[in-house]
């Protein structure tokens, strides 16, 4: 008799902690969201991606000022 007891309580105490319902629920609930919010988030990613982008375009043109080297199109310049 203990044993079934002992099922049904450990039972109840796995739905109590990991609630089925309220997961599907939970996830449906973000899915929606992700799909509503999906635009503006690309925008905020685009917008990281262009500053990225720049920061890396002016570290670049700062290297190459003090670059012996001259860049001419595709080879570059060793006379100094």
């Amino acid at each position: 008799m203990a044993s079934p007891q002992l099922f049904l309580s450990l039972t109840k105490n796995f739905f109590q902690r990991n609630n089925p319902v309220e997961t599907v629920v939970m996830g449906v609930v973000q899915s929606v969201y992700n799909l509503i919010t999906f635009q503006s988030r690309m925008k905020l990613l685009k917008y990281r991606y262009m500053l990225e982008a720049q920061k890396l375009e002016r570290i670049e043109t700062t290297l190459n000022q003090f670059n012996p080297y001259e860049m001419r199109g595709n080879k570059m310049s060793r006379t100094f």
